[in-house]
């Protein structure tokens, strides 16, 4: 058997490609590759990413995005290790918080770490107050403008109510916040309708109301027909990377909830063109496609549930974001 090499190898990078990828080795080819187009838009050197990030991404999906090369590489890998008792100690774990990879399902809020650990920290400025780290909604929609905006009011409560009614149990740690904004010196204000925070991931969400009907998404526009005119949703790029230079320890995505004024949940129906997914057809930086609701919903439990310690709540991170809240 030819000896395991990581796709970072070359780097000194002891991660397997899944690892590398974020997902955990019994995912599906499907969530492959929507892990394999999130990391490459993350990290490609023109989105501001690090070229050699970007090539061990490119390493691992070529070692597990074919089904045969998938199959050679995992009969390289060694065998996984048993699995240990819940709860239950690793090597260096003495008086150490608890943090938990690959996934949030089956935890309960009495499984949420914070940190800093409650009684630490509580005297610094930059740790969000425990009372309302604990909160999982944060902040209220933008306030309306001069001229009445009804769309996005109904959009902003419509996409909070998704939100609410399926993250926090499924997702413990993540903490909901509605109308964000980064201005000062990045030169502009960079408004956000909501976001999560879960472990070491932050989601922006914007959304876009359309007519009930039948969408392809070619990877910058939503088209309804030859005829229709292409419905551009919300350029959510500039917002992330600020967020990302703001956070460095976070990974920051995007996703946008498309909806009509009838269901935001299962309408309207948005298909794919051939070659959308590429990422050099993007004219955003989004994680994933824009999506009616329970799709998003899908995409963001995704995300968020499979990254770095989603059952840590960062206090300080937490503390930056209600910071910038409107």
């Amino acid at each position: 058997m030819t000896p395991h090499t990581s796709p970072g190898a070359a780097a000194g990078d002891p991660r397997t490609a899944y690892e590398v990828l974020g997902v955990a080795r019994t995912a599906s080819a499907k969530e492959l590759r929507r892990a394999y187009r999130a990391a490459a838009r993350r990290t490609h050197p023109d989105a501001g990413g690090d070229a050699r990030d970007f090539r061990a991404v490119v390493r691992a999906w070529e070692a597990v995005g074919d089904p045969e090369a998938r199959r050679r590489y995992d009969l390289s890998l060694p065998s996984e290790p048993a699995p240990r008792r819940p709860g239950g100690p690793r090597p260096g774990d003495a008086g150490r918080a608890p943090r938990r990879r690959g996934g949030a399902g089956g935890a309960s809020p009495a499984d949420v770490v914070y940190e800093p650990a409650p009684g630490e920290g509580e005297d610094d400025a930059s740790v969000l107050d425990l009372v309302r780290s604990s909160q999982r909604l944060h902040g209220a929609p933008r306030p309306r403008g001069v001229l009445p905006d009804e769309h996005r009011v109904l959009r902003q409560a419509r996409t909070l109510q998704l939100l609410a009614s399926v993250l926090p149990e499924a997702l413990p740690a993540a903490r909901i916040l509605t109308g964000l904004r980064l201005g000062g010196r990045w030169g502009r204000s960079l408004d956000v309708d909501h976001a999560v925070l879960c472990g070491r991931r932050l989601a922006l969400v914007g959304s876009v109301m359309v007519p009930d009907g039948v969408y392809t998404w070619d990877g910058g526009d939503l088209q309804a027909g030859a005829r229709a005119r292409p419905v551009a949703p919300p350029l959510l790029g500039p917002a992330m990377q600020a967020w990302q230079h703001a956070l460095p320890g976070v990974t920051v995505g995007g996703f946008v909830l498309v909806m009509t004024d009838r269901d935001a949940r299962h309408a309207p129906v948005v298909r794919h063109a051939r070659g959308a997914d590429r990422p050099e057809v993007q004219t955003d930086l989004l994680t994933a496609p824009p999506a009616p609701g329970q799709a998003l919903l899908r995409e963001l439990q995704l995300f968020l549930g499979t990254g770095p310690d989603p059952l840590v709540v960062d206090r300080r991170v937490l503390r930056t974001l209600v910071e910038h809240l409107h």
